[in-house]
């Protein structure tokens, strides 16, 4: 059975015309993000945007919008963490601060990364395409700078370690799932920063970690197809640890790509709903890094409103596909 629920991303600081047409085509659940958005003009510091009150508030704004808020996607700061430096335990206070908050503002996701200095990161953001600007990444881009980070993977993953003993119990009193997303784009060392969770081999790694079942995953299309060439069978693998998935695409490696229209990528999308399905998967899907139409509005590349409601579409689409027993191309 496919019971999954789409809850779509909403990155503005307040309604649009964007949240408007979810709710026209039916979709009632919202992923969001730490809302870092000053209240007025005047952009006076308020509350941290892990507090309570925050928190609140945003989803306040959300659910009278017509939206279940069932997930936040975001890191506070987290890099002395990360990397295992001085003032990690302010940073460890507010992260188990934020998900105690999430656990009374009944959000039961948190997907975060493990990606310290700098996060997801592509070369070039408007490819023209006939399905519209795109954005992409190119190692050989990034090859003339080195950030000089001086940690080792082993490091990394004891401080991952660490992390996840300190917080899956506080994940588990409050009843919030906690959901990795990969390195993006999944690589072993970003321009002189290592990174570890870029493989099937890592994500294994970091369940064997912590066997909580609210240790889990942020299955990442785009990024899990540039570390195998059987997605549906990784799908299939991770099973009940994957509570999360962005549904995209890409074309290329993973040190040279680019994001595609849903349906003209790499990935046989049908074949991975399929093993959805074999799953009973029943977490929670959305659109990612799609590209921009032609007078379309993106608040951040691979954000198009068109382009996301078509991929809500297709993904529809397949779903109905399968659960009617025939396969449609």
């Amino acid at each position: 059975m496919l019971d999954f629920r789409i809850a779509e991303i909403l990155t503005e600081d307040r309604p649009n015309k964007y949240w408007y047409m979810l709710r026209n085509i039916g979709i009632n659940d919202a992923v969001g993000i730490l809302p870092r958005h000053f209240s007025d003009w005047r952009m006076h510091g308020e509350l941290n945007p892990w507090d309570y009150i925050s928190l609140k508030r945003y989803k306040n704004m959300i659910n009278d919008s017509g939206f279940n808020l069932v997930a936040i996607e975001d890191n506070p700061p987290m890099d002395k963490i990360i990397l295992n430096l001085d003032g990690k335990d302010d940073e460890l206070e507010n992260v188990a601060r934020m998900i105690e908050n999430f656990g009374k503002l009944n959000i039961k996701i948190w997907c975060y990364n493990w990606m310290a200095v700098i996060g997801w990161f592509r070369s070039s953001t408007h490819i023209l395409k006939d399905y519209g600007t795109t954005s992409g990444f190119n190692e050989n881009d990034i090859n003339d700078y080195n950030f000089n980070v001086r940690i080792n993977k082993s490091d990394l993953w004891k401080n991952l370690n660490d992390f996840l003993d300190f917080i899956v119990p506080i994940a588990e009193d409050n009843d919030v799932k906690l959901a990795m997303h990969p390195d993006d784009p999944p690589l072993d060392n970003f321009s002189g920063i290592p990174r570890i969770m870029n493989s099937i081999e890592s994500y294994d790694h970091l369940i064997e970690l912590n066997k909580s079942d609210y240790n889990g995953i942020t299955m990442c299309q785009g990024n899990f197809t540039l570390m195998t060439d059987n997605l549906p069978d990784v799908i299939k693998h991770f099973n009940k640890k994957i509570f999360f998935v962005h549904f995209r695409d890409v074309l290329g490696d993973r040190h040279n790509f680019i994001e595609t229209l849903i349906g003209h990528g790499k990935t046989d999308l049908y074949k991975c709903m399929k093993a959805y399905n074999d799953i009973n998967f029943d977490g929670i899907m959305r659109v990612d890094h799609v590209p921009t139409l032609y007078s379309d509005d993106a608040s951040v590349p691979g954000y198009s409103y068109l382009n996301r409601l078509y991929a809500i579409g297709y993904i529809n689409g397949l779903r109905d596909s399968i659960k009617n027993g025939s396969k449609t191309r």
